[in-house]
């Protein structure tokens, strides 16, 4: 049977164990459930290209009506994301309004830089642990333009088209330009890699929320579109020299003469043109390309009806317009 001394010592520790369970809770709170805890939990998350879990995270996925119509989500994903190290978090301030600003430095691609994140408190899990939300969420935007073509790449993902992500580009354009929400903070590596194009890449960096930035991703022709247009070219000068007039149809040579031919002329490539494949205004072109092609035969005076032999050198200048058909074929039209 317990003595009033007993029950006071039990009432004591009974206390003690309140206090120190509710200075442990507060311990938590303050490292493991805090603002700050928070915020670096959705770092490293982007420091571990691991996009689901940031998204995860409430307040990081704006509302439905406050993304523009225009603006995609496409780059939203692991695969898009640079390198994000030394994240640091340093400041927490509580606002009039409850919430708190915390603030935080990182290196993005190593170059240091430090952003500010609005948080609010959320209901706590069962009663005594802090949750919370970004208040503003920790995104930028990101302007693409796509020149020459309409589709890109940004780190190691595949192909990404503006055409999709952006449902009212027309159909059929020559480059067209889009907006992205992206993580912030980030680099955002574009360029282009296909069976016949390529561009450089170039980076945009996202410092902190609300942050906007712009890329142009110049996509030109690759060696291997190169290529396959000097083929095509080369075959066509081939089949243009089998016919045995002055005037080949369709081809962009021939020779014009004021006396007899005596026989049938000969045509025979001596240098095939050097193509090059270039963005135009509306498509692919090639300009200025020069091949040689030589004339054998003989001609008879209509003057005194002499013969002589006719070695003629002849230009044949090509401009041409090249569209890339669907199935990625090439239709080449010569102009």
């Amino acid at each position: 049977m317990l003595t009033r001394k007993d029950t006071i010592v039990l009432g004591l520790i009974g206390v003690l164990l309140l206090l120190a369970s509710a200075a442990a809770i507060g311990s938590l709170n303050r490292e493991v459930f805090g603002a700050k805890a928070f915020v670096s939990s959705y770092l490293h998350s982007l420091e571990r290209h691991d996009a689901a879990s940031a998204l995860a995270m409430p307040g990081v996925i704006p509302a439905t009506a406050d993304v523009p119509e225009d603006v995609s989500l496409a780059l939203l994903r692991s695969s898009a994301l640079g390198n994000i190290s030394d994240i640091q978090i340093q400041d927490e301030a509580a606002q009039p309004d409850g919430s708190r600003i915390v603030s935080a430095s990182y290196a993005i691609n190593g170059q240091k830089s430090h952003g500010m994140f609005r948080v609010t408190q959320a209901e706590n899990s069962f009663l005594v642990f802090e949750n919370w939300a970004f208040v503003t969420p920790p995104l930028g935007t990101i302007t693409v333009t796509v020149a020459h073509d309409t589709v890109f790449t940004v780190g190691t993902s595949g192909l990404i088209d503006v055409r999709t992500t952006h449902p009212k580009t027309a159909a059929a354009v020559f480059g067209d330009t889009g907006s992205f929400l992206a993580f912030a903070p980030g680099a955002y590596t574009f360029g282009h890699t296909s069976s016949l194009m390529k561009a450089n890449n170039v980076t945009a960096i996202v410092g902190a929320p609300r942050a906007t930035a712009e890329v142009v991703v110049d996509v030109q022709a690759n060696a291997a579109f190169t290529s396959d247009v000097q083929s095509e070219v080369n075959n066509f000068l081939d089949q243009c020299v089998t016919q045995v007039v002055l005037q080949p149809t369709g081809c962009p040579f021939g020779f014009q003469t004021g006396n007899r031919l005596v026989g049938d002329p000969a045509w025979a490539v001596v240098t095939y043109p050097e193509v090059s494949v270039v963005p135009g205004e509306t498509g692919w072109v090639v300009r200025n390309a020069i091949a040689q092609v030589e004339l054998t035969g003989e001609l008879q005076s209509l003057y005194d009806g002499t013969i002589a032999p006719l070695d003629e050198i002849v230009a044949a200048p090509f401009n041409l317009d090249i569209v890339i058909q669907p199935d990625r074929s090439l239709l080449i039209t010569i102009i």
